[in-house]
């Protein structure tokens, strides 16, 4: 049903079920799970892949964030906190970087989006042992290098991936502030974000928004496209409208970096309007990254295609391409309980789409065409400008706002 698979790809997915069916004995889950991941990822398509969710493989007593300059734990639990802020040098005796690399073959799409997945498979032993890089499914071993310089090999457990365990998006580890039903027992490498750079604070609320440079700038940040708990949309962009009908910015920054998507209806006659609120000579500044997906991807392309020369975009690049599959739904293995997202609607934003047997039929009521969302200015975090509470993205949009105004 998934319709994002060349016929080539296809044909060698068909031939890997054919090949797992025809097994004299059964996979163990960690190496049945790995096996249909690489199946779901022969469609290099970022929304085909297999739901890590329904039920979850096992992960490790620590988080970790992929930084430019290496994997870092930032969030780990009590008996586990004296690896905070350490860097991981090796798993099972292989660099982290060759690792991660394999780990990326698991999933289709863009490098960027490929390595944000990465940076949550590492997490699990299951998955480190059904991709042929661990040796035991129930754990893991690490070599990491503490923030004092020593260097320290653990045998870390894969613990039950239960619903009251933190599970985010590598970037949530960013922020230091409890998520909502984290157990107490979890610990983060700051106690607090109070000293942490503007967009990191407060990481539980979806929508925000916060005048900079003498309250001629505006900025907004959305870290999602659809109501989260008891935070709607609809709602922010209202109040943001009528704040900005009442007090119109030099400037508009943007936040898209931690977002993963939603329902782009929801937003797209806010985003399509919002160049109409900045003056001829100020901009908007849209920031970016590998986790900016989905319907966030689709956000981006209306502030740009209304903003046109004035939008300026820095970060890295969006983590989809241009012309991608979505929507469509879940199948499930009745008795394994795994299931995939099947992509069944295509979207192309930089051309138009006319065949009405693939291309999503909304896109014909919210058309987008741009040439492309590649950065005006490619900026990366590292672990180093973190830990100097430093954002170098956001740092580099607040001094070209102050210079526009």
């Amino acid at each position: 049903m998934d319709r994002s698979f060349s016929p080539v790809a296809r044909a060698e997915a068909n031939r890997q079920i054919a090949t797992l069916k025809s097994e004299s004995a059964a996979l163990d889950t960690g190496k049945f799970r790995v096996a249909l991941m690489r199946i779901t990822a022969l469609a290099d398509n970022g929304h085909t892949e297999l739901n890590d969710e329904r039920p979850r493989p096992n992960y490790v007593p620590v988080r970790v964030t992929l930084f430019a300059d290496g994997l870092h734990v930032l969030r780990a639990k009590s008996a586990y906190a004296d690896l905070l802020g350490a860097r991981v040098e090796s798993i099972e005796a292989r660099p982290t970087r060759e690792v991660v690399a394999a780990l990326e073959r698991l999933q289709g799409g863009t490098e960027g989006w490929r390595r944000t997945r990465a940076a949550i498979y590492v997490h699990s032993p299951e998955v480190l042992y059904g991709a042929g890089i661990g040796s035991r499914p129930d754990q893991t071993t690490w070599t990491l290098r503490l923030p004092n310089g020593s260097e320290v090999t653990r045998t870390l457990p894969g613990e039950s991936s239960d619903g009251h365990e933190p599970h985010a998006e590598m970037t949530r580890w960013l922020s230091p502030e409890q998520m909502h039903g984290e157990p107490s027992n979890w610990r983060a490498l700051s106690s607090s974000d109070t000293d942490l750079p503007l967009p990191l604070r407060e990481f539980n609320r979806a929508f925000r928004r916060t005048w900079l440079n003498d309250d001629c700038t505006l900025f907004l940040q959305l870290k999602a496209i659809r109501d989260v708990d008891d935070q709607h949309i609809g709602d922010f962009l209202k109040d943001t409208t009528d704040e900005m009908h009442g007090h119109p910015p030099c400037n508009i920054i943007l936040d898209m970096r931690f977002n993963s998507g939603g329902d782009y209806a929801k937003v797209a006659a806010f985003a399509s309007h919002l160049a109409g609120f900045v003056p001829a000579s100020g901009r908007i500044y849209i920031l970016t990254g590998p986790q900016t997906f989905s319907a966030a991807i689709t956000t981006t392309a209306f502030v740009k295609q209304a903003a046109g020369s004035r939008a300026v975009i820095l970060g890295e690049p969006v983590g989809d391409r241009l012309a991608f599959y979505r929507e469509g739904n879940t199948g499930c293995l009745p008795h394994a309980g795994l299931c995939v997202h099947f992509a069944t609607g295509m979207h192309d934003y930089a051309h138009r789409c006319n065949d009405w047997g693939r291309c999503f039929w909304l896109n014909w009521l919210f058309p987008v065409r741009v040439k492309s969302l590649a950065p005006d200015e490619t900026i990366t975090m590292t672990y180093a400008a973190y830990t100097a509470r430093r954002d170098p993205v956001f740092d580099r949009a607040v001094a070209l706002a102050a210079a526009h105004e």
